[in-house]
């Protein structure tokens, strides 16, 4: 019998992560649960990410994470940090606010990756945005993510069955497989 998948996990699987990334995400639930992106209630995942590189850590691949903070008074993006750790895919920590049940050796607050990775002023006001402070190739999701919170407002999110659940995991799952299939394809014949 599968095991059941959770409507987080779902959501996890649906953003453009690395598999050992998704993994990660499974095997450790306080990382899981600071993530903003499976808070439906209150934020909508843009459903991409930017990643770059601070001198001040060259080798770690910084992951940008965006949402759009739409149960607010004034809604605002937000951009959440997950370091890829030597860009080896092996260890991550998630810099951000939304910290659940305190830190962990793997969940740190925005303000630690500042004084880390923004040393110098790399990031600066990248944590609160504006649409107009989106980067260019953002801006047609963050108005896909206006849109909605705007259709959304007054209405109570209701999750769907875990029947619908498993059925779109297993469709994404799918597609994943197929895209991993062209890749290696693509590989072999470059």
């Amino acid at each position: 019998m599968q095991k059941k998948v959770t409507f987080e996990e779902l959501i996890v699987e649906m953003m453009p992560f690395s598999d050992e990334l998704v993994n990660w995400c499974k095997l450790h639930p306080e990382f899981l649960a600071a993530l903003k992106i499976i808070y439906s209630e209150k934020f909508i995942s843009l459903g991409a990410i930017v990643t770059s590189y601070s001198p001040n850590y060259p080798s770690d691949e910084v992951i940008g994470i965006y949402t759009y903070d739409y149960q607010r008074k004034n809604p605002i993006f937000k951009q959440d940090f997950i370091i890829n750790k030597g860009k080896l895919n092996k260890e991550f920590m998630l810099f951000t606010r939304n910290l659940k049940r305190g830190s962990s050796k793997y969940v740190k607050d925005i303000n630690e990756f500042y004084t880390t990775y923004g040393k110098g002023g790399y990031y600066v006001n990248s944590h609160h945005l504006s649409f107009e402070q989106l980067p260019e190739e953002m801006k047609p999701r963050g108005l896909n993510a206006i849109r909605l919170a705007n259709k959304l407002k007054g209405e109570i999110m209701v999750k769907p069955s875990q029947e619908h659940i498993s059925k779109i995991y297993k469709q994404v799952k799918s597609i994943k497989k197929a895209a991993w299939f062209e890749k290696q394809k693509l590989r072999k014949s470059g």
